[in-house]
């Protein structure tokens, strides 16, 4: 991605961030947890969450020593089924193991994300409560915005809600 585009987009996050920080929209419970393939990154966005404002429930893996991904999967979508946080974020080496653990929990929408256009969908169309990462996919800087942008885009509900209640039903 153009340097030049990163930096513009995260300008544009970081606005938006503010100005729903202002309104209110802060200071909601978030879980995230990874393998050791992701932990570098999640101690990153641990940070970066608690900075704006964010409680930050960390599930999980604490040391770079191998560790297995569904046990964290596991721990992230109980947090979020049981409400004690309002959405997840699961990081491992590609991401694909962490959405298929996710996924097996009825109530969990977990969506692998690379990009911002997959991040918005997954939000305004798909009303994902957990957003799974791979750890080396993206730039930390771009992975600042995407993490951002997801936790400040809103569900939109209408024609997508009907599709949200199928997923939900014929699980």
């Amino acid at each position: 991605m153009d340097p030049q585009k990163v930096e513009k987009l995260v300008s544009e996050v970081v606005r938006e961030v503010l100005t729903r920080r202002r309104k209110g929209a802060m200071g909601q419970r978030i879980a995230i947890g990874s393998d050791h393939g992701g932990f570098e990154l999640k101690e990153h966005l641990r940070t970066l969450l608690e900075l704006n404002g964010y409680a930050v429930t960390d599930v999980g893996c604490h040391k770079k020593e191998a560790c297995d991904y569904p046990d964290f999967a596991k721990a992230v979508a109980q947090s979020v089924l049981r409400g004690d946080c309002v959405q997840g974020i699961m990081i491992d080496g590609a991401g694909i193991g962490s959405t298929m653990a996710c996924n097996r929990f009825p109530g969990i929408r977990a969506a692998l994300c690379h990009d911002l256009k997959t991040i918005v969908s997954s939000r305004q169309h798909n009303n994902a409560n957990i957003l799974t990462l791979g750890a080396t996919s993206n730039p930390p800087d771009v992975v600042d915005a995407m993490v951002l942008s997801w936790l400040t885009t809103p569900f939109e509900g209408g024609r997508h809600q009907k599709r949200v209640d199928k997923i939900e039903r014929d699980v």
